[in-house]
């Protein structure tokens, strides 16, 4: 169970919450964990979606995609699949493998008034194939509303060592290492991977400090 709540999470990876204060971070905050938890999150506060595509707008290349489709397998989050098509109409087409198609329709708003809207001003491209309704113009898209890459690098080492080592599973490998997590155990079981490669890049991490 985290000790954190879902908006400090969000601050955490860069969403600009004005209600999230300074906060001590006493866990591992992962990227995306944060992204995943928060998608289920949408059905509850609809708003969540346009913060969400805002980030992933700044930052969508540098997310472990099989880090959420790890996540999809074991509970399915539709509003993910809408966030990767969101991703994929970015241009950032390494999220199409979150795409499938979902059952029932689903709106943001309310399904009859999703239509309505749908009906008047037309649909946001591709979703409706997927099972969302999204009129056009109901995802808005705001830099202001996420950090820039620059101002990210400086307070998030999981995403500093994204640009170092690569959005992979030895980027996050090496930043609980860099964290002070002391075994491969440990390290797996809070990132999300396998103990194979948290005990080979912990092996190569330490070998390479003797160099």
């Amino acid at each position: 169970m985290s000790n954190h709540t879902l908006n400090q999470k969000l601050h955490w990876i860069g969403i600009q919450i004005s209600s999230v204060k300074n906060f001590n971070k006493t866990e591992w905050i992962d990227i995306e964990k944060t992204l995943y938890e928060s998608t289920l999150a949408v059905s509850q506060d609809s708003r969540l979606f346009s913060l969400l595509a805002s980030w992933v707008s700044v930052h969508g290349d540098y997310v472990i995609i099989e880090k959420l489709m790890k996540m999809q397998k074991n509970k399915n989050s539709p509003w993910l699949v809408a966030l990767a098509i969101c991703a994929s109409n970015l241009g950032f087409h390494q999220w199409k493998r979150l795409i499938k198609k979902q059952n029932g329709e689903r709106a943001l708003v309310d399904v009859s008034l999703a239509k309505s809207s749908i009906s008047l001003k037309g649909a946001e491209p591709k979703f409706i194939n997927y099972g969302f309704l999204m009129p056009t113009g109901s995802i808005r898209i705001r830099s202001m509303d996420v950090l820039s890459k620059e101002r990210l690098l400086k307070i998030n080492r999981q995403y500093l060592n994204r640009f170092i080592y690569g959005a992979c599973w030895r980027a996050d490998i090496i930043t609980a290492i860099e964290m002070g997590i002391e075994t491969p155990y440990k390290i797996a079981k809070s990132i999300g991977c396998s103990y194979e490669p948290a005990l080979r890049i912990f092996k190569e991490y330490n070998l390479a400090k003797t160099a």
